[in-house]
């Protein structure tokens, strides 16, 4: 009989503790409450913050088409007329890919040879792959300053402006242009460079000049420029990569007439 109370209170026990067990099982504590709450706020926040970039841009892009359909409006023809009907202006030709023209051909084959390395930019957006995009170019413009310097006949003028001559050197920029871009290439020479066949009394000869000498690129990685500037100085090889060269002149001489 001892026995079987026993069992009887062991088991009235137990089916009081059930309930309390099921109760806490489906009550969340507070605390859980709290961080979805705050999860919610969280997201509703971000949304409108994108919305709101997104109705910014929006209003830009429509900004620019309006500028930009004015500007075609207001556009003069040669016969005064409103340029609303005028075909644009062609696009002037590239300069070849060929480093004896001169820097615009160099620059060219400097862009031909980045393209072929590398065919795709990194997601400006992934801080890391954009940092291994710049070590990267960074091992790419050294192989390409050694490996690009090389002897060249470029023709190019004299600017006059900037000829100054002392003791035994003389110091001046060589204007070369390649399409419709002109390189000023400062350079300092000794006065034997300078002989009698294109020396004056008032200076160097004008007109077009052969310049020999070496080439030396000096292609440098600016983080901080993934595009071209208003006026592109210096000028860019591709996306973070700027356009520098030195040129060491040999020997200069006036261009041999053609035949």
């Amino acid at each position: 009989m001892r026995l079987t109370q026993t069992a009887a209170i062991v088991a009235s026990l137990a089916f009081v503790a059930l309930p309390v067990a099921t109760a806490g099982a489906q009550t969340p504590p507070e605390q859980s409450i709290n961080d979805l709450r705050q999860e919610v706020d969280r997201l509703r926040q971000e949304q409108a913050r994108k919305d709101a970039d997104l109705a910014a841009a929006l209003q830009r892009i429509k900004d620019l088409e309006a500028q930009l359909a004015a500007a075609k409006a207001a556009a003069p023809t040669t016969n005064g007329q409103s340029g609303a009907n005028t075909p644009a202006a062609p696009v002037p030709a590239p300069v070849p890919a060929d480093p004896t023209l001169g820097p615009g051909g160099l620059l060219s084959s400097l862009q031909a040879d980045y393209l072929a390395a590398f065919p795709t930019l990194p997601d400006v957006k992934d801080q890391q792959a954009l940092t291994l995009h710049l070590r990267a170019l960074d091992s790419w413009c050294a192989k390409a300053n050694r490996d690009g310097t090389k002897q060249y006949s470029w023709t190019g003028q004299v600017d006059p402006t900037t000829l100054s001559i002392g003791g035994k050197a003389a110091s001046f920029v060589i204007v070369f242009t390649n399409g419709k871009r002109e390189y000023r290439t400062p350079v300092t020479v000794d006065l034997s460079v300078v002989g009698s066949r294109v020396r004056t009394r008032e200076g160097i000869v004008p007109g077009d000049l052969v310049f020999n000498g070496i080439v030396r690129p000096k292609l440098s990685v600016n983080g901080r420029r993934p595009q071209p500037s208003a006026f592109e100085n210096p000028p860019m090889v591709a996306p973070y990569l700027e356009f520098f060269y030195d040129f060491e002149v040999k020997s200069m001489a006036p261009v041999t007439p053609a035949k």
